[in-house]
């Protein structure tokens, strides 16, 4: 059975465990919580929204999301 914690000690823990991140980290995890709400919306990102991201990811995250789309066309043609 899962430990309930109210919503104040959620937040309280959640700022505690973020402490001493790099900022890339905490880039991430703020993506995260964006994407959270957009599907807790029932609203998938948009293209705007996504170009908006895209324009504010860092050095290293740019690196990692091409490295992740490597040659994926080739890996994943579409279907006709």
């Amino acid at each position: 059975m899962a430990f309930l914690m109210s919503r104040s000690l959620l937040e309280k823990k959640i700022l505690e465990e973020t402490k001493n991140l790099s900022i890339e980290t905490l880039k991430e995890i703020l993506d995260f919580i964006r994407f959270k709400k957009l599907k807790a919306r029932g609203k998938g990102p948009f293209e705007k929204e996504i170009r908006n991201e895209l324009t504010d990811l860092g050095e290293s995250s740019l690196i990692h999301l091409e490295e992740e789309f490597f040659d994926y066309k080739k890996c994943y043609p579409r279907e006709q």
